[in-house]
């Protein structure tokens, strides 16, 4: 498409001579055109006048020359005053808008415009509409063609439906304002110019302007169903382009930096193709709640072709392993460049592509992490692990998981289709879990519901209401047909439920949000209870037996582990509270094994078995140990873990069964810079990592981005020693001012999951 901010039209066009701006050839003023008369203060200026405050039109025509005064009104150029309208529309971070005058406006407002003909504009006799049109096959009966006449000044144009009218006219000059309906279809609308005289509409000229618009929504207006009211906020979930999503475990959570870059060259481009490449009528495109359920289903790839494959083999040949990704910006580039889908990602990379798309359209967008979070693949609203009579786990009957942590988006809308209450921030996941209605998707669901438990409304809320709230129930296998609940665990799933803060990027967990309790109430509260059990019940889920819960005295945790990081020895306890007056004997099974952060396993690292005797009113322990030797090279992405225990009580008969998880982390990059930052000044960061291992560090590299600053760039390094240091000099030119993240990340064959950040301020050039 054209990157022209001026635009030459199809046509034919005859020019001899000029008409001054300001001036009419023998032209009255009457009906339509009278209201179009300049108030005494005004005056005109030609185009090319250094005082208009317009530039210079292109030439597809002389405009005002003398062209044939009987024939009908030809266009010689049309004007989108893109970036006078970026600044109304809080469009004027995008690349396309600055860099190559590409229209960007959103819907719910009007915007300028400014068409050029060849000759004077005659009131009385000439007729000028506006034709704009939608999708491939344009219609007026569903709303993706619309022909609009030019009114006069005086004319009221309304925010519900399309309008345009004159602000001001000068000659062969008419300078117009266009409204955008509120609920108008968001993408690309191409525009054409069509004139005739009033007395003759057989005969009708049309001009097809070669560079359209993108429209997008608008959080900014009320009418608009993704209206956000708080300021803050809108900064935040629509115009910032740097963020952070958080992964780890529910007892080591990390955040890892992010370069949405909503605005860059080519990103907006691919977010509207992707929903033209959709199964998504063209009429329903104004629709947020239908065009975010489409969003999760074409960001993932299984069934419709879509953005990005995932991968959670630890196999990554032919395409980039997850954990290398810094942002959004290369994978949406290169798919609009291929059409084919990216290799590969995880759960934070469907997320931090799907929060870029939200916010290019204009929908209020953030990442969400929730750790220990289930996937519920049977649909009953509880995590089931099976077990035989001699507590030997029966994995080929567990088909569900807890994964460390699980990243989805919140969109920002009103739910018009569900009862009063259920607006605000609304759940989707484009990670490819389970099918919903057929399409890998999940979404939208409302948060106000999933925090009641009302799991009937749409969509797929008994899913995501699982993934938070679901109780872990332990079955014995007694023979083929015969289940016996050993237990039920309340208060594993769903914890320390995060995105990011609204305002600037800081270190550690400063600018952390926790919104766990939009999504349950605390965990055994008589209010969180009463949730799950509407959700069991309204959910009709097949697990309603297992909640009779039986008294028992003996208390049982898996002590939370401190900072370990890779390389390093640890040990993971299990400790045993005895409320009664008499002695307890725990027979005692502890595993470990290392685990994808999905929590599917990956290796068994290794078993200990217990028999602790606890005293009365007493306490006691068992420990299961493991040095880097037993567990480096079984480790796998994230270097995640899982301890579990399980055993019973001699005197009791009481059976506990406990899962926990946490990971080895790697050091953090040191990324430093001195000196002032100025405009078009060159500067270094100096970036080093230190190899925790005792082992030497293979295929090593480091990947610094930058959103507005430096796109992504890999920096192989020499092989780095045992313990030894990884030191890389990276030299950047800033374009832009403002406040900017500096993202670097290392990896190797051997270690990977190693980041780090700088935050500068650029001054602009003097």
């Amino acid at each position: 498409m054209s990157r022209s901010a001026r635009y030459t039209l199809s046509g034919s066009s005859s020019s001899s001579g000029r008409v001054q701006p300001g001036r009419t050839q023998s032209g009255s003023s009457a009906d339509w055109f009278s209201s179009w008369s300049r108030r005494p203060a005004e005056t005109f200026k030609p185009l090319d006048s250094p005082d208009s405050g317009l530039g210079s039109p292109s030439r597809g025509g002389t405009v005002g020359s003398g062209q044939d005064q009987s024939a009908i009104l030809e266009v010689a150029s049309v004007d989108w005053e893109a970036v006078i309208n970026a600044t109304d529309h809080h469009t004027d971070q995008f690349d396309a808008v600055m860099d190559h005058q590409i229209p960007v406006i959103r819907r719910g407002q009007t915007f300028k415009l400014t068409v050029n003909f060849k000759r004077a504009v005659i009131g009385h006799r000439d007729n000028i509409r506006l034709r704009f049109e939608f999708g491939s096959h344009p219609s007026i009966v569903r709303g993706t063609r619309v022909v609009e006449q030019v009114m006069g000044k005086d004319e009221t144009l309304v925010k519900k439906q399309w309008g345009a009218k004159v602000r001001t006219l000068s000659g062969g000059h008419v300078f117009m304002t266009v409204m955008v309906p509120a609920d108008c279809a968001v993408g690309y609308w191409k525009l054409s110019i069509l004139t005739n005289f009033k007395e003759d509409t057989s005969k009708i000229q049309t001009f097809s302007v070669d560079q359209g618009a993108y429209v997008l929504f608008n959080p900014w207006v009320k009418e608009d169903i993704v209206y956000l009211e708080n300021e803050k906020d809108l900064k935040e979930y629509v115009l910032n382009d740097m963020g952070k999503i958080y992964c780890g475990t529910d007892k080591r959570l990390r955040s890892r930096a992010w370069n949405y870059g909503q605005f860059e060259d080519g990103v907006l481009e691919a977010a509207v193709q992707l929903l033209d490449n959709s199964r998504l009528d063209a009429s329903a495109r104004g629709n947020a709640i239908k065009v975010v359920r489409t969003i999760s289903a074409v960001v993932n790839a299984p069934d419709d072709n879509g953005l990005l494959e995932g991968n959670w083999s630890g196999n990554y040949e032919g395409g980039t392993p997850p954990t290398q990704w810094q942002g959004s910006v290369q994978i949406l580039t290169e798919w609009l460049k291929t059409g084919v889908p990216v290799r590969y990602g995880q759960c934070w990379v469907f997320s931090g592509v799907t929060t870029t798309v939200l916010r290019a359209l204009g929908i209020p967008g953030r990442s969400v992490t929730n750790f220990a979070s289930a996937h519920d693949t049977n649909a009953n609203i509880t995590i089931d692990y099976h077990y035989s009579e001699t507590y030997e786990k029966l994995e080929d009957m567990d088909v569900d998981s807890i994964w460390n942590f699980h990243v989805w988006n919140e969109c920002w809308m009103d739910r018009p289709d569900l009862p009063a209450g259920h607006g605000g921030w609304q759940a989707i996941d484009a990670t490819p879990q389970e099918t919903s209605e057929g399409v890998y998707r999940a979404g939208p669901c409302s948060v106000a519901a999933i925090r009641k438990g009302e799991v009937g409304f749409q969509y797929d809320a008994p899913f995501i209401f699982a993934e938070v709230n679901a109780d872990i129930v332990h079955w014995m296998c007694e023979s083929e047909n015969s289940l016996v609940k050993l237990e039920v665990d309340c208060k594993g799933i769903g914890k320390h439920i995060s995105t990011k803060a609204p305002g600037p990027m800081q270190f550690g967990d400063a600018d952390r949000l926790d919104i766990t309790a939009n999504y349950k109430a605390p965990d055994m509260s008589a209010e969180e209870r009463a949730c799950v059990m509407n959700a069991i019940l309204s959910g009709h889920s097949s697990s309603r037996a297992a909640y009779d819960m039986p008294t028992k005295d003996l208390l049982f945790e898996l002590v939370e582990r401190d900072d370990v990081f890779i390389g390093k020895p640890f040990t993971l306890t299990l400790k045993m509270i005895n409320s009664s007056t008499e002695k307890r004997t725990v027979d005692a099974v502890m595993h470990l094994e290392t685990t994808f952060y999905t929590g599917v396993r990956a290796e068994k690292v290794k078993t200990a078995k217990h028999s602790v005797v606890v005293p009365p009113k007493g306490e006691a322990e068992c420990s299961i140990s493991c040095s880097p030797d037993e567990y480096l090279d079984l480790i796998v992405d994230q270097a995640a873990f899982q301890v579990s225990a399980i055993g019973t009580v001699k005197e009791t008969k009481q059976i506990f069964c406990l899962n926990d998880d946490f990971r080895v982390r790697a050091p953090d990059v040191v990324v430093k810079s001195e000196g002032s930052y100025k405009v078009g000044k060159p500067f270094k960061i100096d970036c080093k990592f230190i190899n925790p291992l005792a082992r030497v560090l293979r295929k090593c590299v480091f990947i610094v981005e930058a959103p507005g600053l430096e796109k992504p760039h890999e920096i192989s390094c020499s092989n780095v020693e045992a313990n030894g240091e990884a030191n890389m000099t990276y030299t950047c030119t800033p374009k832009t001012p403002g406040k900017k993240t500096i993202l670097v990340s290392f990896s190797s064959k051997e270690l990977s999951d190693a980041d780090g950040h700088l935050n500068i301020d650029i001054k602009a050039a003097h």
